[in-house]
């Protein structure tokens, strides 16, 4: 095997070897993943997973309490749209950060 082509084999394995790596490390960033929105007034947080499950839900007592059951369930429900919609947002900042660098040919 001549000296090039050993050199170009070696590159073209650490280009695999790095892409590789970062595609782990963008799987363990997506799995753990937990985005968080909350409503304009504060009263609603949500927060959901990598999948759009929502994981948890915080609510503050006054709005419990000054809200029909109308506006509560209105306001719940946008705020884990919220979530759901950074959701993608983060994902694809995660990805476009873990793209690999253009090469030249």
């Amino acid at each position: 095997m001549t000296e090039t082509l050993r050199t170009d084999l070696e590159d073209v394995y650490g280009r695999y070897e790095e892409l590789r790596s970062g595609v782990d490390e963008l799987q363990r960033s997506i799995a753990t993943m937990q985005v968080s929105s909350e409503s304009e007034d504060g009263a609603v947080r949500a927060t959901v997973d990598a999948d759009g499950r929502l994981i948890n839900l915080l609510l503050n007592p006054d709005a419990c309490r000054d809200w029909d059951a109308n506006t509560l369930a209105r306001v719940i429900v946008q705020t884990v749209q919220n979530a759901s919609a950074d959701k993608y947002d983060q994902i694809e900042n995660l990805v476009s950060h873990h793209r690999p660098a253009e090469t030249e040919a």
